[in-house]
């Protein structure tokens, strides 16, 4: 999936750099770019995921040509996506602006709808009741694995550049540092993330069909 991370990536580095150098900043440690960023960076997040959270589906159930099958999802499936992540995105920016934890909530109950999606191929708006389900049912092991995962990558990430900013002051260097960075990490993420709402929703059809079967 690098041809199609790879070039999202790329879109975003040069999109929230371009933002950083032309919004003015009236605080040395606030601007109005930050909420761009936030911005970007959620919507590309959740829409990146598709070819990766199909890939692992495919490889769980044991599917042929899962790879040319992760792609052609990407395809069809991505339009759907990229709406609802641009409509996620600005919500939890919105609830990161009050007090950071509205947005994590957010991002949280709504981050498995994409998943349902690209499972069960069809569109978000079919799959939203679902997802909204299994992330209520598993609020907190969602939130911490946002949380967890993304101070990671932070603490990475500024490790990794103060290192290079000790080698050379190229801003090249470092934007190809970051991307790569964020080539290892990201697929990382959303495959543990994809594991983890297979085997939840796969609880949650058990228990379905254990009350279904208690009722009759």
């Amino acid at each position: 999936m690098l041809f199609t991370t790879l070039p999202l990536l790329i879109v975003h580095s040069f999109a929230t750099n371009y933002i950083y150098a032309i919004t003015p900043s009236m605080d040395p440690l606030y601007s109005f770019a930050d909420i761009y960023y936030g911005l970007i960076t959620i919507l590309l997040y959740i829409f990146a995921q598709v070819p990766y959270v199909r890939f692992v589906y495919n490889e769980y159930n044991d599917m042929e040509r899962s790879f040319q099958d992760a792609i052609f999802q990407f395809i069809v499936l991505g339009f759907t996506v990229f709406i609802f992540a641009t409509i996620v995105s600005i919500l939890s920016i919105i609830g990161f602006s009050l007090f950071i934890i509205p947005g994590f909530i957010i991002l949280a109950l709504t981050l498995p709808v994409p998943y349902v999606s690209v499972f069960d191929k069809k569109s978000v708006w079919r799959s939203y009741k679902e997802g909204i389900r299994i992330g209520k049912k598993h609020f907190w092991k969602i939130f911490l694995l946002i949380l967890v995962t993304g101070l990671l990558e932070m603490i990475a990430g500024v490790l990794i550049t103060s290192q290079i900013f000790n080698i050379t002051n190229s801003f090249a260097a470092q934007i190809i540092t970051q991307i790569v960075l964020n080539l290892i990490y990201y697929p990382f993420i959303v495959m543990l993330l994809s594991s983890c709402m297979i085997k939840w929703r796969e609880e949650q059809k058990v228990l379905e069909t254990r009350d279904e079967t208690e009722v009759a």
